[in-house]
């Protein structure tokens, strides 16, 4: 007996040891050179960096991985007990391997020889986000014993809380979200804290396959998934098998838009760019900085509309370039197939891609387009294609919709109706671009910034990165030095024509108006109202290029302007944002400015890493706040008195009297088509027109003042791409006033627009 006993109890010291040896092994041998996963106390995770708008409302996300990073505490309970339902019931109870779900798995994954195929898993969130950090994702035992060393001890190390709170931000959820509070905002546009149980059910369901189970592509498996996280929500008592059958019967819908309510690609674009210079790449695309800029929605969204109508504009006048393509079978179930075959175009916007279908008359054709709904396009909706000639005329006026479309043509159009019934209209995406800047004319806070027709079309910004001439919206400052020089308004200087050598074997200079004529000794106010080229050259002769250089310096204009009389005319090339800049120091009277995009940065933690020092016009609380968010609405409000420490940089009287010259300029001048804007809008303008040799280059530069002083600078540029002439229209050159001014008069049109 005592013999039988002893030999049992030496098996089992036997059996014991050699486990124990074996253990030791797996662990000594897999766990050697395991990485150190201390530095898991304190991760921070790759984070989303977010852009706002001056009213706080986001309109730009750079990162990585798209992550918005939530503290454990502040993820909804009902969220992280959808998880653990559906990956690790019993993640509280386990030293981070539960044995039993490895047993189950086991047994399941032999009887049903599933080894080889798809094997049921029983990782548990420690042991995912011990692969997800420190092991990574190879398929093998050595990483599946690698994977559970280092889950035990993550548990030793870790609370867990924090490794719930790793797991739920880190793990991939699909559609390019990183984390639980990404996902949310992916699929359904909400924070965490809105989400519904079937919404909290479905987020559950995709760290296993987010794939396999695409809310759109996959909708049946990803609702079936759904519903059987649901299912063990009430398994678990976790709700009630009411709430669950409400949460499976809930439509499966899901709102995948990761667009913005306010678009500003441009101006995203060199908020970026600062961003990066100022901190570096890393800290952009992982940081999780919150960037609040100087963005204005309602001045951008009324800066892009009045540009792309600028543009348009001007590129209907220059007549019909033609259709997208052609489509040769025309019966419907074919003419469906094939349009949708068809990419969008770079740049169409709101237009559609439609198909003529049939003529039915002389002014209608039948359309149809790619989800198979037909419509009519009529002939006061072509009558703008007109061809154009080589001599900037048109064709003759279409009289037929056959003369411009015929059946099997693909086209773009516009819906136009401001009514439900739709009317359509021909579109075309110009060719030509340009860039719009408003601005601060006190703080230099840039409110709206757009650089071309399109960032889909190009990312090439019109407004920082072209360097144009500006022609002759740099006449202010010609006038300005002669001002420094005693020279007033009144001041007669003789537009009559000059001729200048250049010097031996250069030739001659010999300016000439825009109108080819001259006018005679003429008060100096008059060169700005009329933009006369002879009197400002005289009188850049006159006074010496020295001055005028010392003026453009001071305001920023160009850097380095050789001493050319032509560059009192805008031959130095500068950028829109700069001449904005230059024109708001002349109308906030001389002082010292530079352009603002960004206000504040803060980090992933909310700390003030970076704060716009400004010497004037930054004051705190709502009445800031309304006065910089709704121009239109607070005209009547008084300004508060403000310290200001602003250099001045010429003289104020210097500086009102060519304010007061430049809104001559829209009262008897080059701008006068603004007149009616003034009194409609109770607002004063001003500005100066500009163009350039060849009409390559349009502008204007114009101001807003509201009736409490405060006051918008708005510079717009309009040219092709590749400097090309702008050309003329029906024998009228394309100049500043007839293609860059428009574009002002629509931006105040706009602002004013009360929908």
């Amino acid at each position: 007996m005592f013999r039988s006993l002893w030999r049992i109890l030496t098996t089992v010291i036997f059996v014991i040891t050699s486990m124990g040896a074996v253990l030791f092994f797996v662990f000594f041998y897999f766990g050697r050179g395991l990485p150190d996963y201390q530095f898991l106390r304190d991760y921070q995770p790759s984070v989303v960096s977010r852009f706002y708008t001056n009213d706080y409302q986001l309109f730009k996300e750079h990162a990585r991985e798209k992550r918005i990073f939530v503290a454990i505490e502040n993820i909804p309970p009902l969220l992280v007990q959808a998880f653990l339902s559906a990956e690790d019931k019993n993640f509280y109870y386990h030293p981070g391997v539960d044995l039993i779900s490895v047993f189950r798995a086991a047994l399941n994954n032999t009887f049903k020889g599933a080894w080889n195929g798809k094997a049921l898993g029983a990782s548990t969130i420690t042991q995912q986000v011990a692969k997800n950090f420190l092991v990574g994702n190879e398929r093998s035992f050595d990483r599946k014993f690698r994977e559970a060393i280092m889950s035990m001890r993550l548990e030793m190390a870790l609370s867990k809380e924090r490794i719930l709170e790793l797991y739920l931000n880190q793990i991939y959820l699909g559609m390019g979200s990183y984390g639980v509070a990404a996902a949310a905002q992916t699929y359904f546009g909400k924070s965490l804290d809105k989400l519904t149980i079937a919404e909290c059910a479905f987020l559950a369901s995709l760290p296993k396959a987010p794939a396999t189970y695409h809310p759109i592509k996959e909708q049946k498996r990803a609702k079936a998934r759904r519903d059987w996280v649901v299912g063990r929500l009430a398994e678990d008592n976790i709700v009630s098998s009411q709430e669950a059958q409400d949460a499976q019967n809930d439509p499966f819908k899901i709102t995948l838009d990761s667009s913005f309510a306010v678009n500003a690609d441009y101006f995203g674009e060199e908020v970026r760019r600062e961003i990066m210079q100022r901190f570096g790449e890393n800290m952009l695309y992982t940081g999780g900085l919150s960037v609040f800029t100087t963005l204005d929605p309602n001045l951008q969204r009324a800066a892009d509309k009045s540009l792309r109508k600028g543009l348009e504009e001007y590129d209907r006048r220059h007549g019909w370039r033609g259709v997208v393509a052609k489509i040769t079978q025309l019966d419907q179930s074919a003419w469906i197939k094939d349009l949708n075959k068809i990419p969008p175009v770079p740049g169409m916007n709101d237009a559609k891609l439609a198909v003529v279908l049939a003529i039915s008359s002389d002014r209608e054709a039948k359309i149809g387009f790619a989800n198979g709904a037909v419509s009519s396009l009529f002939l006061t909706g072509v009558e703008w294609a007109r061809l154009s000639k080589p001599d900037g005329t048109q064709g003759p006026e279409i009289k037929k919709i056959s003369e411009v479309i015929v059946p099997g043509d693909v086209i773009l159009v516009n819906n136009i109706a401001s009514s439900k019934a739709p009317l359509y209209e021909l579109h075309q995406i110009p060719l030509v671009s340009g860039g719009i800047v408003v601005m601060d004319a006190d703080t230099g806070n840039v409110l709206a910034m757009t650089g071309g027709y399109s960032f889909e079309i190009s990312q090439f910004n019109c407004a920082t990165q072209a360097w144009r001439q500006p022609g002759s919206a740099f006449k202010p400052f010609v006038y300005l030095a002669a001002m420094e020089k005693g020279y007033t308004p009144e001041t007669l200087i003789n537009d009559a024509p000059i001729t200048l050598s250049l010097g031996p074997g250069l030739g001659v200079y010999s300016p000439k108006n825009i109108t080819h004529r001259s006018y005679g000794p003429s008060p100096m106010r008059i060169g700005i109202e009329k933009s006369y080229n002879l009197m400002t050259v005289r009188l850049a002769h006159q006074i010496g290029m020295q001055p005028v250089k010392s003026i453009a310096t001071r305001f920023g204009v160009a850097d380095d302007m050789p001493l050319h009389l032509s560059n009192s005319l805008g031959a130095k090339e500068t950028t829109v944002l700069r001449l904005t800049t230059a024109y708001a120091m002349i109308v906030n009277g001389g002082k010292k400015i530079k352009p603002n995009l960004i206000k504040q940065v803060q980090d992933r933690n909310g700390q003030v890493i970076h704060q716009l020092q400004t010497q004037y016009g930054e004051f705190l609380g709502q009445e800031r706040k309304e006065l910089l968010n709704n121009w239109h609405d607070v005209e009547e409000e008084p300004l508060p008195e403000l310290a200001d420490q602003r250099k001045q940089i010429i003289d104020v009287k210097f500086a009102e009297s060519m304010t007061t010259m430049l809104e001559a300029v829209v009262q008897r001048g080059t701008g006068k088509k603004l007149q009616p804007l003034m009194e409609k809008y109770n607002i004063t303008l001003g500005g100066k027109t500009g163009s350039t040799n060849d009409c390559k280059d349009a502008w204007f530069m114009g101001f807003i003042r509201y009736p409490n002083g405060r006051t918008l600078i708005v510079g717009v540029f309009v040219g092709y791409p590749t400097p090309q002439t702008l050309g003329t229209h029906q024998g009228a050159d394309e100049t500043g006033t007839r293609v860059a001014l428009p574009v002002f008069g629509n931006f105040v049109r706009e602002i004013f627009y009360k929908k």
